[in-house]
Parts: structure tokens; C-alpha cells; sequence
């Protein structure tokens, strides 16, 4: 399963917990914040929120390009993201909210589970973040490196089965297939 990055969405979902912490949290937590809603999205609708690639890394999963970002990296998306979060600080290694993007992306549902994963991480350093990501059944530890984190092995640590996976996969190559029949020329 391959889902498409949403800038503008994943924009103001990192916006929201964002403004949720005051206008700025530490890099790692809020990466891996923006992760675990993605994962709870997944668990329950079969689909991201973010729409980013997951990544195993050295301190647990991450989004690959929402990290990316918070480097400068990957300048074709930048444009819009840019306007609203800034790049992680090197000295603080803190992200900021620069602007308010709006919610308009997100469902309710959606800003639920942001608020929920808020809520209950809020207070976690990176470190213990980073130890309770861990304990995922997906992660893996790639010692230095990264390793892309596949969907289907996220959704079967969320406890879908092989049936509901084949379901989720069908559904998807649909989807992906109605968008490329209706997108514009």
C-alpha cells in the first residue's frame, strides 16, 4: 500500500498539535506525535492521516518526509509548508508555528484522534517518546540507519488480520484507481 503525501493536510495537522503545546515542541515528540496519529488513523479507517511514509529509525518510527522537512529537505514540497512550520532549530532542535493554516483538511474524526494523542503524550520527553515507540510492534530496530515501515505491518500491529489486510488493499487500489480516473488531464 502506497498513499499520497498530503502537504496542506499534514501542514495543519502538525499545526494543531502545534498549537495545542503553545506555538512550538521538541522535534522528536511532535514527529512522532504526527506518527502515532497516523497510526491510530490507520488502525481505524485503514488510512493515514498525513498520507506520509513511515520509516523505522534509530530513535523509533517517524514520518519520513514530515521529518525531512523539519531539516529544510525536500524543496518541491516546502512552498506551502514552509508558510505555517518552521524547520527544527539546530540549537533547540525545536519546531514553531509561524502562522495558523486553518483546519479545513481535517476531519473531525481526525482532529479527535490528534487531540487524543495530545492529550495522552503531552508531557512524554523525546526520550521517553522514544523508548515507548519502541515497544511498537512495528518498529525495527536498523541500528544508524532507516528502513521504510511498510502499511501492512503497521495495520497488523494494530490487530487487523490477514482478511481485514487483503480487504484494506482492495479498497485502497479502488480508491487509487477512481482518482486516477477522475483527476484532471
Amino acid at each position: 500500500m502506497k498513499f499520497t503525501f498530503n502537504p496542506k493536510k499534514s501542514a495543519q495537522a502538525g499545526a494543531y498539535l502545534l498549537k495545542a503545546n503553545g506555538g512550538d515542541m521538541e522535534k522528536y515528540l511532535w514527529i512522532k506525535m504526527l506518527y502515532l496519529a497516523d497510526r491510530e488513523s490507520l488502525r481505524r479507517w485503514e488510512e493515514p492521516i498525513t498520507g506520509d511514509t513511515p520509516a523505522s529509525l534509530p530513535y523509533g518510527p517517524v514520518l519520513s518526509i514530515i521529518y525531512d522537512l523539519t531539516k529544510g529537505d525536500c524543496p518541491n514540497l516546502r512552498e506551502y509548508w514552509s508558510d505555517f512550520i518552521s524547520d527544527a532549530d539546530q540549537e533547540t532542535n525545536r519546531v514553531q508555528l509561524k502562522a495558523d493554516p486553518g483546519v479545513d483538511e481535517l476531519s473531525n474524526a481526525e482532529l479527535d484522534i490528534l487531540q487524543s494523542v495530545f492529550d495522552r503524550f503531552r508531557n512524554y520527553t523525546w526520550k521517553q517518546m522514544r523508548d515507548f515507540c519502541h515497544t511498537l510492534p512495528e518498529y525495527e530496530d536498523v541500528g544508524s540507519g532507516s528502513k521504510r515501515l511498510p502499511f501492512e505491518k503497521i495495520l497488523s500491529a494494530v490487530g487487523k488480520n490477514a482478511e481485514e489486510l487483503q480487504e484494506a488493499e482492495r479498497r485502497h487500489i479502488g480508491f487509487r484507481m477512481a482518482d486516477m480516473l477522475l483527476a484532471p488531464p
